[in-house]
């Protein structure tokens, strides 16, 4: 149970006669200042005395006379009603109550400022004048006005979690000694920038309306914290750090929901309660604090490399066109008979043509601070096809950091694809998109083969709400891709197997586009193998290719794929840029062994069966997902060696067939057969066989035509005829 407030001394006992009332904190209560405050209104019109807000009531910034470069903060309230000061000689007026829950607050090491004094006048029944008085909080700002900052200048997704970290903490303070604020909207928590991503001083503002209670039940909390205002997804991480980064009650999260109707419901129907207010609105219009909408707000989380979700799905399918849903019924019934067509002509030649395997696997790197390690890496694998993203939200230091990395690796005698990002503003800022990419291209053009434009264009999550404003991608790519004949435009990107976001893009897009590429994930069913009802990777290809001939485009691209990693925490694709400390890692996340393992059966089924023109793995250096580990410099993983070895055995083989046989999978190269069992096996090593090494490169004793233990990991047999 919360201790008693302290108690302050009354002004009367130092400045009797000056006809006015109040209390002074224990600091302040001498009679010296008590002069100087009763003086202090016929001051307040001066020169020394800032006005600071004036609306309802006003606020002026004087400077303490007593403590040199210190401030006060001085709130003027403006005179209630009659009724009003009745009710206020029973409970207290504003200033008198702000002023003994600011003192009970800082008793209890809560947020706020530091409580001076309150002191009012009274003639009869009416308090005709009443002031606050606490320290200024100098170089404050406030908790919207902190959270617009970062959306609007600095959208990171770790920032903003460090933000609501902070203010959780803050709030959970206060509710523990005892307080319920009751308007507790981020106007009313100053606080002061410490560091790029770290605050200080929580001061909870405005305090009249609270109470003081021997416990905060659940409610009353779900009630006080309803009003804060966060984007659906960063509402429930805020709440989960409330509570300890552990889960959030359910009585607690009921009540909040319905709190936050009401809230709402509240909002919505001013203009009908107060029509007239309504109509004047403009005359006391405060200046807004720049938080975007929600639907514009773009969070970068560098942990994942992708931009953090924002709102949770029945938001996120609240802002979508609903018209999109008919674009893309009609574009696909459009098209489906010629791609089914097509796809049923294709399918039974996947594996039945050589495929040559030059410059087909390819590796995605970042041109971040780690790029020097990256680039020590890729002397194991010269030659090797990069892929290399280059991001608007970084600006021109972006630009500059990718133009110097796609230089470095052209002229080691890489070939280059270049990724060119967007963000929400490149919607909203169509004109800075368009200058981004004529700048890139103008740049890059002499080193790159290929340019995907537009990232994950079915994932809200990059930046675009809907059919339209993913066309306004491309508005001048037509242009650029007549002056830049060299290289090959791929695009619009769509995550995972979600072909049906093709058509409507693909029908809009024609001779701006080269290539169809996606972002082929099978994680969600574990092995490449295996099936999406009728679709294993084999299937979901070779669709991929007729989706891209029936549009009249010259072949099928996976610029990214993967499998997170088994805990890597934060940094997994899959988990977000917040984990509780209750996180249940999903169980699609694969160990290093069977990562390094899908990723050349991967390479091996896209590109053995004819069906993909290029796969680019992404990435090379990623905590969650990637071929080393990057934090804390730069150590290879089992993937990374494994990829040395099928660069050095396969990067510029011969496909030629694949066959089953002995519970296997045998694909046979002109000087090399890779063969893996998706369940363990004995097969027998053939006859022609010379040398045979595991996944990694490392030799394996196993003579011709001894048996030897087959798995999921490849395993690679040389030919005599290599010798």
């Amino acid at each position: 149970m919360p201790s008693a407030t302290p108690a302050s001394t009354p002004l009367s006992a130092l400045s009797p006669g000056s006809g006015y009332v109040g209390e002074l904190a224990a600091p302040f209560a001498n009679p010296e200042f008590a002069r100087w405050l009763v003086q202090l209104p016929s001051e307040l019109a001066g020169q020394d005395a800032q006005l600071v807000y004036r609306l309802r009531n006003k606020i002026y910034r004087v400077a303490d006379p007593f403590t040199p470069g210190a401030g006060i903060c001085i709130k003027s309230f403006k005179p209630p009603p009659l009724l009003r000061c009745l009710f206020y000689r029973r409970i207290g007026s504003k200033a008198a109550r702000s002023h003994r829950f600011a003192l009970h607050l800082r008793a209890h090491g809560a947020g706020t400022t530091e409580p001076i004094a309150y002191f009012e006048r009274w003639s009869g029944l009416r308090l005709v004048e009443s002031y606050l008085l606490t320290r200024f909080l100098d170089a404050g700002t406030d908790l919207y006005s902190e959270m617009s900052r970062l959306l609007r200048e600095d959208p990171d997704a770790a920032k903003y979690i460090a933000l609501l970290r902070f203010t959780a903490v803050a709030t959970r303070r206060m509710h523990d000694c005892g307080y319920v604020h009751n308007d507790l909207g981020g106007q009313n928590l100053m606080l002061r920038r410490s560091a790029d991503a770290s605050w200080a001083d929580p001061c909870f503002i405005d305090l009249n309306r609270g109470s003081i209670q021997p416990s905060v039940s659940l409610s009353a909390r779900a009630r006080d914290l309803a009003k804060l205002e966060f984007p659906s997804h960063f509402r429930r991480i805020f709440f989960q750090i409330y509570f300890g980064d552990g889960p959030i009650p359910r009585a607690f999260a009921r009540c909040e929901a319905w709190q936050r109707l009401r809230i709402t419901w509240h909002n919505e129907s001013r203009k009908y309660r107060h029509p007239i207010r309504h109509l004047l609105r403009h005359r006391n219009k405060i200046v807004s604090t720049g938080r975007p909408e929600y639907r514009d707000i773009w969070l970068w989380d560098a942990k994942s490399g992708q931009p953090s979700v924002v709102l949770e799905s029945r938001d996120r399918r609240r802002e979508r066109p609903a018209t999109d849903l008919l674009r893309v019924a009609v574009a696909n019934l459009r098209r489906a008979p010629a791609v089914w067509t097509r796809y049923r002509e294709l399918l039974p030649q996947a594996y039945a043509q050589p495929v040559e395997f030059a410059r087909r696997f390819g590796v995605a790197i970042e041109a971040d601070a780690n790029l020097d390690a990256q680039l020590r890496l890729l002397e194991a694998t010269p030659g090797l096809p990069v892929f290399v993203r280059c991001y608007f939200h970084q600006g021109a230091a972006g630009l500059d950091a990718c133009s110097a990395a796609v230089a470095l690796l052209a002229a080691r005698g890489h070939e280059v694809a270049l990724g060119l990002i967007q963000s929400r503003n490149a919607v909203l800022a169509p004109r800075e998109w368009q200058g981004f990419l004529a700048e890139a291209l103008r740049r890059l053009h002499p080193h790159i083969r290929f340019v995907e434009i537009g990232h994950a264009v079915n994932r809200v999550k990059w930046g675009m709400w809907g059919i339209r404003e993913t066309i306004s991608l491309w508005e001048s790519v037509s242009k650029l891709r007549n002056q830049y004949p060299q290289f090959k435009i791929l695009g619009p990107a769509v995550n995972d197997f979600e072909y049906h976001y093709y058509p409507p893009l693909l029908s809009r897009l024609t001779g701006k586009i080269d290539g169809l590429s996606n972002h082929l994930y099978v994680d969600r069913r574990g092995a490449p193998e295996n099936f999406q009802g009728k679709f294993s990777l084999l299937e979901k290809c070779t669709l991929g290719r007729a989706m891209a001939e029936v549009h009249g485009l010259k072949g099928f691209y996976v610029t990214e794929t993967n499998w997170p990693l088994r805990g890597t925490g934060e940094h997994s694709p899959l988990a977000g840029a917040y984990t509780p400390s209750n996180y249940v890692e999903s169980p699609l996340h694969v160990d290093e062994d069977t990562y390094a393992a899908y990723m050349v059966r991967y390479a091996l089924i896209a590109l053995g069966s004819g069906m993909t023109e290029r796969v680019w793995w992404w990435r090379l250096a990623a905590r969650g997902y990637g071929l080393a580990d990057d934090v804390g410099g730069i150590h290879p993983r089992p993937a990374w060696q494994a990829l040395i070895q099928f660069h050095r055995t396969l990067g510029n083989a011969r496909f030629l067939r694949r066959e089953q046989r002995e519970g296997a999978f045998w694909w046979h190269f002109e000087k090399h057969t890779v063969a893996y069992a998706l369940t363990p096996t004995t097969i027998t090593v053939p006859g022609d066989c010379s040398a045979v090494h595991d996944l990694v490169g490392a030799p394996i004793s196993a003579g011709r035509g001894s048996p030897l233990v087959l798995d999921g990991r490849p395993m690679y047999f040389s030919r005599v005829s290599a010798a």
